[in-house]
């Protein structure tokens, strides 16, 4: 597989800080968080549950007073403050920056997943388990697996100018739900969820196409690294997660971070001016119904996995 600078912003989209965390500061993170629930079914409303109450995925994932990375602001702004964190922050976003978003992810298995609910959920495209989960446990956000998009997907009319940063807590190696990107993507500006891909699996790289017509050839690259990896990503950098093929959930950090009164000489306002296509858009999204729920079933990482491996996390 062809290597990709890891610390080309403007040409490949995203950024990397391997093992920058020590290991033990995140482990103690990860229990704080094993202490306050099980990570089994009993997150999970009961089947007669969900058909009772009905519920959309509106209001379901973390926010203010119900945010687990809130309850440990003290290890947040560890890392929030962490000297190489706020330099490359710096570099990326310019002074100024500040956190607009941030929480625990959890990629969950299908061996942890009620059957009934792997089953409505294989082969979507957003697999936010949010609609399923507990009220009292919508603190964290949980996944089985997402498609490739953007992380402008959330937002309508506003501009490509923030970033994410994603932490990994634990070692995360190929069975555990890694990250998937294609470096470059973010050339070609926002474009609507689901997005036109087509692989060509014996040159690992993906053909895609933005709204406008522009194109172009990326490489696959898959994100596994050892606990305490922090990585950086454009708003506009398409990439995934397929479902984690293991027996333990993954957790994770995630950051949304905005520019602040130094954008103009960072390295984003410097990206932003080239893009071949939009820097926002009025509707991202096309996968959702009215109630927040998934109304597509394509999801080209879901059938790579398959072709693979088979069935992911057959019992």
């Amino acid at each position: 597989m062809m290597r990709i600078p890891e610390d080309d912003f403007i040409g490949q989209g995203f950024l990397s800080r391997r093992a920058l965390l020590d290991p033990a500061f995140c482990r103690a993170m990860i229990d704080k968080v094993r202490a306050t629930r099980n990570f089994d079914a009993s997150l999970f409303l009961t089947e007669q549950e969900f058909e009772t109450l009905k519920p959309d995925a509106f209001n379901k994932n973390p926010r203010p007073g119900m945010n687990m990375l809130d309850v440990l602001d003290g290890d947040a702004r560890a890392i929030e403050t962490h000297p190489e964190i706020v330099r490359s922050l710096d570099r990326l976003l310019g002074t100024g920056w500040s956190v607009f978003r941030r929480k625990f992810v959890c990629g969950m298995p299908e061996a942890l997943i009620p059957e009934w609910i792997a089953t409505r959920m294989r082969g979507k495209p957003s697999n936010n388990l949010a609609h399923f989960i507990r009220p009292e446990f919508t603190d964290i956000t949980y996944f089985y697996g997402i498609d490739f998009h953007q992380d402008i997907v959330d937002w309508r009319n506003r501009d490509a100018d923030f970033l994410t940063m994603y932490v990994y807590l634990e070692d995360v190696g190929m069975d555990d739900a890694p990250l998937h990107i294609l470096p470059g993507s973010h050339g070609l500006g926002a474009s609507v969820f689901p997005h036109r891909l087509e692989a060509d699996r014996e040159k690992e790289t993906w053909r895609y196409a933005n709204d406008e017509g522009e194109c172009g050839t990326y490489p696959h690259r898959v994100l596994t690294s050892p606990a305490g990896s922090v990585f950086f990503w454009h708003a506009c950098l398409l990439h995934g997660t397929q479902p984690d093929r293991g027996r333990r959930e993954r957790l994770s950090l995630r950051y949304l971070i905005e520019p602040g009164e130094g954008f103009a000489t960072s390295e984003m306002a410097r990206v932003n001016e080239d893009l071949r296509g939009p820097v926002r858009l009025s509707a991202p999204r096309a996968d959702l119904n009215e109630r927040g729920l998934p109304k597509v079933s394509k999801n080209v990482l879901f059938d790579l996995l398959q072709s693979q491996s088979g069935r992911p996390g057959a019992r």
